[in-house]
């Protein structure tokens, strides 16, 4: 008993000490924890204040506060006393430990910012800092304000941002994929150099390496048009794959290096798919109306070496035809008489003029009952090709062929036309018991606009036992492309060039900063890569775009 009246008494003489050198404890503590008030910060950061006051709370309002209030008595504050607070600078690691708590704003009071700094400190530890609010020392830093009122913990906590220059801590988050939290710096300097970070910002998004290679590919090619010629590496690399070789072939056109020269090698000694990689390469040039002419000794080589995969010396032959029509007619027709009934079929259709009339027509006439059906295919397409209407007459045979090779190589070239007496032939190989000669026909008919290819296809939809696939193609209603399905960035290309135009330049970048987050990859790239070239932009390969960033510290100014 005696022992019990003991501590009560020295309890009683602590909490007097309390009271008289912290002010006398408001009632808010003497049991209504409900008056703090709630941490309102938004986004991450106030998850983060909110799971870290959590710990706060259990050594300041229920460690301190409450037991300070028990063991005094309650009394009001007087106005001399003032709501006495202290705001302590808090450092915490990367693993949740403090780092360092030191007072920020005195309370006045000795006692109390010690008792404030020890409860900051054994709180720890802290929940494990997320990216959203460590700063670019590696801490996270906050400015906490412990009070002896109802608010109590709650009084004040922020995040406090330690940031390097944006040309050192923008290439830093970049690499770190921490984009919003670059965006966020980008917006903060739009009012002074918010283009030239823009441009930073965009070249090193760009010039990251994502796994997939398409939009890697796509981001290379942006920069590629800007004039970057780090990207050239990168852009060959992209030619070896079927998904990425167009993309890549455009990118170094951009770059002006010579496509024949970047694909010499898979073109000479790589495998039958690096040829054709190589070959889709050489037509996204040519196709373009640059020159391929450095392409064409070995496409020659390649069509000639009849140890080539069938593929390989067709490929190469498209290409030779395509491009030097007139200079290779020797070539073509040597081919006519190749072993390989497949050049055989092909060089037969290369060698025939267009336009050419009754003497290509009796020409090709004999091919018409070759015993291979490649280059009966190739002669029917042909004599269609030279002599259109008058060959119709010619191609009694073709229904006797069993193989529908031949039949969709004469659809093919009937697409062409616009006579009534081509849309009725094609009419009758819609009638034929054969879906393949079928489908030839009627995709013939759907690319035409004339009348007379109009009424077979109204006519086809009243055929019995019509497939879906051929009412589709008449009615107009076939699925639509891969590209027509893909969703696009052209409205957002519009919004930015609209900025642009209007020379609102500080408007674009905050549009850029703002609906960033909600672009695709795809549609991200364009928006960048489209910003990057809205003028001519001097020394592109002054900043890296690729690769490890350079050490931020010593990256001047201007190479925002």
């Amino acid at each position: 008993m005696q022992r019990t009246l003991r501590l009560l008494f020295v309890a009683t003489l602590v909490g007097s000490v309390l009271a008289a050198s912290l002010g006398a404890i408001p009632r808010a503590w003497a049991g209504d924890a409900a008056a703090e008030p709630a941490i309102k910060t938004p986004g991450p950061v106030g998850d983060y204040l909110r799971l870290a006051h959590t710990r706060v709370h259990a050594r300041w309002a229920e460690g301190f506060l409450k037991p300070v209030a028990t063991a005094t008595p309650a009394a009001p504050a007087t106005a001399a006393d003032g709501p006495r607070e202290a705001t302590i600078a808090l450092t915490i690691r990367w693993d949740g430990t403090v780092a360092e708590a030191t007072v920020r704003s005195s309370s006045s009071s000795t006692e109390f910012d010690h008792a404030a700094v020890d409860a900051i400190r054994k709180s720890a530890p802290f929940p494990l800092p997320t990216s959203e609010v460590l700063s670019d020392d590696g801490y996270a830093h906050f400015e906490w304000t412990l009070s002896r009122d109802s608010r109590a913990c709650a009084a004040g906590a922020k995040l406090v941002r330690v940031e390097d220059p944006i040309e050192v801590s923008l290439p830093r988050l970049v690499m770190s994929n921490r984009i919003e939290e670059a965006l966020r710096r980008v917006g903060e300097v739009n009012k002074g150099d918010g283009a030239l970070a823009l441009d930073r910002f965009a070249r090193l998004y760009l010039g990251r390496s994502v796994p997939d290679p398409l939009l890697d590919a796509t981001a290379s090619v942006a920069l590629a048009e800007t004039g970057d010629k780090v990207q050239i590496g990168r852009l060959k690399g992209a030619l070896t794959s079927r998904a990425t070789v167009r993309l890549a072939a455009k990118g170094l056109q951009k770059l002006g290096v010579d496509i024949c020269d970047a694909v010499r090698e898979p073109m000479e000694s790589g495998t039958a798919m690096g040829r054709e990689t190589a070959f889709e390469a050489a037509r996204v040039v040519a196709a373009s109306g640059a020159s391929i002419a450095g392409c064409r000794t070995k496409l020659e080589a390649l069509v000639k070496d009849d140890k080539q995969a069938q593929s390989v010396r067709l490929s190469a032959l498209d290409i030779l035809t395509t491009n030097f029509r007139g200079d290779i007619r020797p070539l073509v027709l040597g081919l006519m008489t190749d072993k390989d009934a497949g050049v055989r079929g092909a060089a037969t259709f290369a060698s025939v003029k267009k336009g050419g009339g009754r003497p290509e027509m009796y020409r090709l006439a004999p091919l018409l009952h070759d015993k291979t059906v490649e280059v009966r295919g190739a002669a029917s397409a042909g004599i269609i090709r030279a002599a259109g209407d008058l060959a119709l007459d010619q191609l009694y045979l073709l229904a006797r062929e069993t193989d529908p090779r031949p039949a969709r190589a004469v659809a093919a070239e009937l697409g062409t036309l616009s006579s009534a007496a081509s849309a009725e032939f094609l009419g009758h190989m819609l009638k034929r018991d054969n879906r393949e000669v079928q489908l030839a026909a009627a995709r013939a008919l759907a690319t035409r606009s004339d009348p007379a290819a109009r009424a077979q296809l109204d006519a086809m939809k009243t055929m019995s036992g019509v497939s879906p696939e051929l009412l589709a193609l008449a009615n107009g209603t076939a699925a639509a492309s891969d590209k027509d399905a893909t969703p696009s960035a052209d409205a957002a290309l519009a919004q930015l060039q609209e900025f642009l135009k209007a020379r609102r330049t500080h408007d674009a970048v905050g549009w850029v900063v703002e609906r960033f987050p909600t672009f695709s990859p795809h549609d991200a790239i364009e928006v960048l890569g489209a910003w990057l070239v809205r003028q001519p932009t001097a020394a592109a390969e002054a900043t890296p775009a690729s690769g490890p960033a350079a050490p931020a510290s010593s990256a001047p100014r201007a190479a925002l």
